[in-house]
């Protein structure tokens, strides 16, 4: 067994400060909230789309790299680990509480027993037996208590009418089911049948590297990990994903918003070997109604009324998404009052939101002399000038 001799601190170290940061991805600070962590993601995510750069390959790394940001710091748990461990934390077959002890258990075997005349104390001599492969899992070929690898997440955008998200409704969503090549474990080639052994690793199809004293187990670069000349893998031609096109039946629940995020388990890509699949992630746009707008869970519309239904009052008839319903218009009402319907609005969550319709009153379009005079008349039922406000404000002393 080679020495481990270097100290779990040392090693998580350079780890995390190689990796590339998951906030950096997103933009965003270690201290963001999770709304502010989401409210990034669905930036970048409608920014670099697949479906809003079709053939794009940079734009859909990017959107990858956002989307695997996203899932692991908008989820606290998984958030904390990666906060605490880095990278690490998000290897398979990671054990949280097993690292913590390990890291615990090498710190207060280190403060007790201080380094010898050599070097190294009883603690690095002790440590020199801790298998990494329990934290690591497969990263490094290490034998650990590795949990089956879980198929990648599938996002898609889902565009739905008003109407459709208050009520909800079932969509249809068409992915494309890749999932990696097992036989050539992604790497897109095979090893070459007869062919001579790799000169760099002698075929082993690994190489070691040292950090520290501590050396680590990894495939090699030369060759794949094959341990020889390879050729590209007739099962996939070379992709290293296998896959074809599916249709899955999603129910979009009552209240979905613009931007809303709906998680559906085991929907996502087939791993390769014996896991479970990923999940599919939708996003929901709204598209804009022509007479309803939406704030949270209320429903605004702007009514239209005539100057004898604003002075006498009335009953009218209005739409609802729901189907129309009367309200009554008060004597006297203004232009830019407003009624409230209760309960007309959004649902979800098993909380109701209003419909807040605002009155417009509208002069009549086609010019009459009588109804003119009959304005002109009216000025004496004013109590006061409706300017009254204004007067004295801005003039000069």
């Amino acid at each position: 067994m080679h020495r481990r001799t270097e100290t779990l601190d040392r090693y998580l170290g350079p780890t995390r400060r190689a990796m590339e940061d998951l906030y950096s991805i997103l933009g965003v600070p270690r201290t963001a909230s999770t709304k502010d962590i989401t409210t990034a993601f669905r930036k970048l995510a409608r920014k670099l789309h697949p479906d809003v750069n079709p053939g794009n390959a940079t734009a859909e790394g990017q959107f990858k790299r956002v989307s695997a940001a996203h899932d692991v710091l908008s989820d606290p748990e998984r958030r904390a680990a990666y906060d605490e461990f880095g990278e690490l934390a998000l290897q398979p077959g990671f054990d949280l509480q097993a690292a913590r002890q390990q890291r615990d258990w090498q710190r207060q075997r280190h403060r007790a027993a201080p380094p010898a005349a050599g070097g190294f104390g009883a603690a690095d001599a002790a440590f020199e037996h801790f298998d990494l492969g329990d934290l690591l899992g497969s990263r490094f070929g290490w034998p650990g208590r590795s949990r089956p690898a879980k198929g990648d997440d599938l996002h898609a955008i889902v565009e739905l009418e008003l109407a459709q998200a208050i009520r909800g409704t079932e969509v249809t969503v068409n992915l494309r089911d890749d999932r990696v090549c097992g036989d050539c474990a992604g790497t897109g080639f095979r090893p070459k049948a007869g062919a001579e052994r790799c000169p760099h690793c002698r075929g082993t199809g690994r190489q070691e590297v040292a950090h520290g004293q501590l050396r680590i187990a990894s495939a090699c670069p030369a060759c794949g990990g094959h341990g020889g000349p390879v050729q590209v893998c007739p099962s996939c031609a070379g992709r290293g994903k296998l896959g074809s096109p599916r249709s899955v039946t999603v129910r979009i629940p009552p209240g979905a918003d613009d931007g809303s995020i709906l998680r559906i388990p085991r929907k996502g890509a087939q791993p390769s070997g014996s896991g479970q699949p990923g999940d599919l992630v939708i996003e929901t746009r709204v598209r804009p109604h022509p007479l309803f707008v939406r704030d949270g869970l209320d429903l605004h519309l702007r009514l239209p009324v005539t100057l004898d239904e604003a002075y006498d009052g009335a009953h009218v008839e209005i739409p609802t998404l729901t189907g129309k319903v009367r309200v009554r218009i008060p004597p006297g009402s203004q232009s830019g009052s407003r009624l409230r319907l209760r309960g007309k609005g959004v649902g979800r969550g098993g909380q109701k939101g209003d419909l807040i319709v605002e009155l417009q009153v509208r002069l009549p379009e086609r010019r009459d002399e009588r109804l003119a005079e009959a304005l002109r008349n009216a000025r004496t039922a004013y109590a006061e000038s409706p300017r009254q406000a204004f007067e004295g404000i801005g003039s000069r002393r």
